[in-house]
C-alpha cells in the first residue's frame, strides 16, 4: 500500500471514531464540570450546616448568648428598660460645603 492510502484510511477511521464517540466525550466533559460545581456546592452547604448546628448548640446551652441574640434580632428588652432608637442621618448634598483654596 502506498502512503496516501494509509493516510486516507487513517482519516476515515478517525472521522468514524469522532462520529461515534465525539458526542459521548463532549457529554462526559460537561458532566465532569457539573460534578465539580456540585461538589463545591455540597462543601459550601456542609459548612453552612456545621455553622447552624453550632449556632443551635450555643442558643440551647448559653443563656447569655441566647439573650444577646433575642435582643439584637428581635428587639427584646427587660422589664423596666427603655429603648431609644437612633436613626442615621442621610447626608444633605445641598448643605455640602466646598473648600476653596486661595493662595
Amino acid at each position: 500500500m502506498d502512503p496516501k492510502r494509509h493516510l486516507i484510511i487513517g482519516l476515515l477511521f478517525g472521522a468514524g471514531f469522532l462520529v461515534l464517540y465525539g458526542p459521548g466525550f463532549i457529554r462526559w466533559v460537561e458532566l465532569k464540570v457539573q460534578q465539580s460545581r456540585l461538589q463545591s456546592e455540597v462543601a459550601s452547604l456542609q459548612a453552612d450546616n456545621q455553622r447552624l448546628i453550632e449556632e443551635a448548640r450555643r442558643l440551647r446551652e448559653d443563656p447569655a448568648y441566647a439573650e444577646a441574640v433575642a435582643r439584637r434580632q428581635m428587639g427584646f428588652v427587660r422589664p423596666g428598660e427603655t429603648v431609644i432608637k437612633l436613626e442615621k442621618r442621610k447626608p444633605n448634598p445641598a448643605k455640602r460645603q466646598t473648600s476653596v483654596h486661595q493662595p
